[in-house]
């Protein structure tokens, strides 16, 4: 098969185009997919359980608040009644026994306000811990967006690279001789369809030529198509 230095070159990049566009028809394919997205979308997820688990803790803290609280105020309102009726009250024996009943509700008063100032200070600590996860999860969630508009950019640049790129194909192969064109695609379904022959090596399967066909392929005619008799593919004479 006839073919000239140039048509050989020119399948050289055509190949080359090829191979580019089909790793970028690859990456695009894993970028559609939102598999780069996967990582920060489940991050965004463990977040979300994490904020609400802790959500459910300061709820928790702040219904034993209330709780004591209402304590409290049960508490405080014995005590008024108790020192209404202490005061009111002229038997030392009933006086005794309302004042013994008023310094128990003190001592009631005082641990639940002790509790209280422990649980107020763990309901802060919570709260704080609350807002931290909202906040970090607030800047996941924007990141994400941007994430995902970088991407969007990422792919319409990848549909033009994708156009360029199958006009300078189709170029190619409009130039290309129809007979050495389907030779061409026959090797490059196969693997790699076109090499150089570098001193004795050919860089298609990268194997080292003995001199019995290095001498094989110098027979050649310069005008016919020559393969490396390793890999077949066709190879490009220095």
């Amino acid at each position: 098969m006839k073919a000239t230095t140039q048509q050989l070159e020119d399948l050289w990049q055509l190949q080359k185009l090829i191979l580019d566009q089909r790793r970028l028809i690859s990456e695009a394919k894993r970028f559609s997919s939102g598999e780069s997205l996967a990582e920060q979308e489940q991050s965004i997820v463990d977040l979300g359980e994490l904020t609400r688990n802790q959500l459910l803790v300061v709820e928790a803290a702040q219904a034993e608040k209330k709780r004591i609280d209402s304590d409290l105020e049960l508490v405080e309102k014995r005590i008024q009644q108790d020192q209404a009726r202490l005061n009111s009250s002229s038997s030392t024996k009933d006086i005794t026994g309302i004042q013994h009943e008023i310094d128990g509700l003190l001592q009631r008063k005082a641990m639940l306000e002790d509790t209280e100032l422990g649980i107020l200070s763990e309901l802060e600590q919570q709260k704080k811990r609350l807002d931290e996860l909202s906040s970090v999860k607030q800047a996941a969630e924007e990141q994400l967006q941007s994430s995902k508009a970088e991407l969007r950019g990422r792919l319409d640049q990848m549909k033009q690279e994708n156009l360029q790129l199958n006009e300078q194909i189709e170029r190619l192969r409009a130039s290309a001789p129809i007979e050495l064109l389907e030779l061409f695609d026959k090797k490059l379904s196969k693997g790699t369809a076109i090499g150089r022959l570098v001193r004795s090596a050919c860089n298609a399967c990268n194997m080292n030529l003995n001199s019995t066909a290095i001498a094989d392929i110098s027979a050649i005619p310069a005008d016919e198509v020559a393969m490396c008799p390793e890999c077949s593919a066709i190879v490009i004479r220095a």
